[in-house]
């Protein structure tokens, strides 16, 4: 786990970085997270919003959008734990946040 904290602490900031497929590293670095804690990919690809069908082509090699590498990032670096993830998701799917998501309806 260190190796794959030290690899998002590296990576120069979100801001200048260009747009590019996730490499090979991330794709290996993740898969053995995963399997060190012997999730499934349903269980861990779903803290960070994401089906199991595509948390696989992500493990794949299919590129991983920003929001998501964002919280991979944030996930991998402890700034963000999996209480923080499960209340957020909380939030999300809230009558309330549905409220103030779509106005009038």
């Amino acid at each position: 786990m260190e190796l794959l904290e030290n690899h998002w602490q590296a990576q120069p900031s979100v801001q200048t970085r260009p747009a590019e497929p996730s490499s090979a590293v991330d794709r290996v670095l993740i898969i053995g997270y995963r399997k060190k804690k012997k999730e499934s990919q349903r269980r861990f690809w779903a803290r960070f919003g994401v089906t199991q069908s595509r948390g696989s082509r992500f493990e794949s090699g299919a590129e991983i959008p920003a929001p998501v590498s964002i919280l991979l990032g944030l996930y991998f670096t402890k700034t963000v734990s999996d209480a923080d993830l499960g209340r957020a998701e909380r939030v999300l799917f809230s009558r309330d946040a549905a409220a103030l998501l779509n106005p009038g309806q």
